[in-house]
């Protein structure tokens, strides 16, 4: 037993002598209803202490009212039975009101105590928000948590932002306390998290700030370029095609300018065509049948594609709803990339058709195909397989871009035989319209160029 219960017995002892004391001065002229009665503040008195001090001012009351006021006196001998019930309802009356007593008592600490907690928990929020940083919430919890247990507390961080209190030594701590150690190290998990998601939005703001400003200097550049370059071109091609004798080194000098000239046209289209549709701009989309764009994509790259067979499968009733000029381009990069990676004469598959609510355009090649997990890899901007095969390193990313702006995908698939097959669709926006009438007996159109 403590010093501070010794003391609340002691009070509800000396509060029933009290009692006993003032009833016996007053003698014979107060009844004994009145002498009763002088008991009731000794048990209230008694029972700020607890429900056990009550108790004991209860039956102390008890037994000091029979002992000096009910005949015969000082003696424990009940002469009227009737004294009996007025002993009973005492006792009971005096427990009844210390134990409410104590009861409220008890209340009142614990309003206290959830308010005194609620104040450092408030604290320590706040210190949490405040801090800079996760090294500022570990000595944030650090320090309100030695504050409510007294003693020495090292924070040890979990997997993501999970926070574990570690106190120093053997401590044993009440169930309030550890609540409040589990609540702080949960309001830890939140304010560390918080700090890691506001890292993540500005590294992701300074990426989207640096890929504007890379969008726009490309954008300047590429569109900068593009007349001294169709200049150059011109003028090349010019010289190249005039009826003038000339050596062979200067007609292979002219070849290799008109094509180096149009290789880095088609990059300039190609960084044009990436930062604006990276740039969110939408597709203008209309229904196409997709031999409308087959077609021009062959004859812009006649040169590129003239030592390979190029087989194409394009039924004529195959619509799609897509950007004919954007399309375009991404067939002409897929068909180049086929021809940049693959032996002189081998062949090029071309083909289009409809599955459900979309379209599919697909070309595929006899090359060397790709290696294990680079089926995604070549998608990235500036990613190059080989150093060996010249480009840049975007026209596949500027197809993944193309099809991403239609919400729709590609992927790079193994080819069975060999090679690597690019597939990519395109899904419908709206109802398919109405497609022509075809002759039930012709052949779907399949076209070969090259040699």
């Amino acid at each position: 037993m403590n010093r501070t219960s010794l003391r609340a017995y002691a009070i509800a002892a000396l509060g029933v002598a009290a009692a006993t004391l003032l009833g016996s001065l007053a003698g014979d002229h107060i009844t004994v209803t009145d002498q009763a009665m002088l008991f009731l503040p000794a048990i209230l008195l008694a029972a700020l202490g607890g429900r056990g001090p009550s108790l004991a001012a209860a039956a102390l009351s008890v037994g000091s009212f029979d002992f000096f006021f009910i005949e015969p006196r000082f003696t424990f001998a009940v002469s009227d039975t009737r004294s009996l019930i007025t002993f009973a309802v005492m006792f009971g009356v005096g427990s009844t009101i210390g134990t409410l007593v104590a009861r409220l008592r008890a209340a009142e600490e614990a309003s206290h105590d959830r308010e005194r907690r609620t104040l450092a928990m408030l604290a320590f929020t706040r210190d949490a928000v405040e801090a800079a940083d996760e090294a500022g919430v570990i000595a944030a919890v650090e320090t309100h948590v030695r504050e409510a247990v007294h003693a020495g507390a090292h924070v040890q961080r979990g997997a993501g932002s999970a926070v574990e209190v570690r106190l120093d030594g053997e401590l044993s701590i009440s169930s309030d306390q550890h609540a409040f150690i589990e609540a702080v190290a949960r309001q830890a998990e939140v304010a560390i998290g918080r700090l890691q998601l506001a890292t993540v939005a500005r590294e992701a703001a300074l990426r989207a700030k640096a890929e504007e400003l890379r969008s726009t200097l490309l954008s300047s550049v590429s569109h900068d370029l593009r007349t001294p370059l169709a200049a150059i071109t011109g003028m090349a091609t010019a010289l190249r095609d005039a009826k003038e004798p000339r050596s062979a080194s200067t007609t292979e000098a002219l070849d290799t300018i008109v094509e180096e000239a149009q290789r880095l046209s088609r990059i300039l289209t190609n960084l044009l065509a990436i930062t604006k549709v990276e740039s969110g701009a939408e597709p203008r989309r209309d229904w196409v049948p997709l031999e409308e764009i087959v077609g021009p994509a062959l004859a812009r790259l006649d040169t590129e594609l003239a030592d390979r067979t190029v087989a194409v499968d394009v039924p004529p009733t195959v619509l799609a709803h897509v950007d004919p000029i954007l399309v375009e381009q991404l067939l002409q990069n897929l068909l180049e990339n086929a021809a940049k990676h693959t032996p002189a004469g081998t062949p090029i598959d071309v083909t289009v058709r409809r599955e459900a609510d979309r379209a599919i355009l697909e070309v595929a090649d006899r090359g060397p195909g790709l290696a294990p997990g680079m089926h995604t890899k070549v998608f990235e901007k500036f990613f190059r397989g080989t150093a060996a095969v010249p480009g840049a390193g975007l026209g596949l990313a500027v197809c993944r871009a193309i099809v991403m702006a239609h919400h729709g995908g590609i992927d790079a698939q193994p080819r069975a035989g060999g090679g690597v097959r690019f597939v990519a669709w395109f899904p419908d926006e709206g109802p398919l319209p109405e497609v022509p009438e075809v002759d039930d007996e012709a052949e779907p159109v399949r076209l070969a160029s090259g040699s």
